[in-house]
């Protein structure tokens, strides 16, 4: 099995980063310039963006048996105080959805490494 050592990099923003970094610093930032609310926040950065498991969740309704798909050490916190969290689940395909998806909201991303994303760069 090849494993995958793909980085990314997103202008303006951070040099490299792995894949489910990736994705939890496009929101984190696109969070904190844009002051939006949680439900605004699903609405953007939709559930079926990932899958199963969605971009992101309340803090408060990850239970013990899915803590480990989400990045639960390193909260979000809204300007209302509600703490989410994003998750860590990506693979090549629903990535390749995400980073299409973070384009059209206006990020640039470059990815350096053994697999190909696609995206519209």
């Amino acid at each position: 099995m090849v494993r995958a050592n793909t980085t990314f990099a997103v202008k303006g923003i951070v040099k490299t980063l792995s894949k489910s970094r990736l994705v939890q610093k496009i929101v984190e930032h696109h969070i904190y310039n844009t002051k939006m609310s949680f439900s605004v926040l699903q609405k953007i950065w939709f559930d079926d963006l990932q899958g199963d498991n969605g971009v992101l969740r309340k803090l408060t309704d990850i239970d013990k048996k899915n803590e480990s798909n989400y990045h639960i050490n390193t909260p979000i916190t809204l300007g209302d105080g509600t703490k989410i969290v994003v998750c860590n689940q990506w693979g090549q395909e629903n990535l390749s959805n995400f980073i299409l998806h973070a384009e059209l909201l206006g990020f640039e991303i470059k990815s350096k490494g053994n697999q190909k994303y696609y995206s519209s760069m």
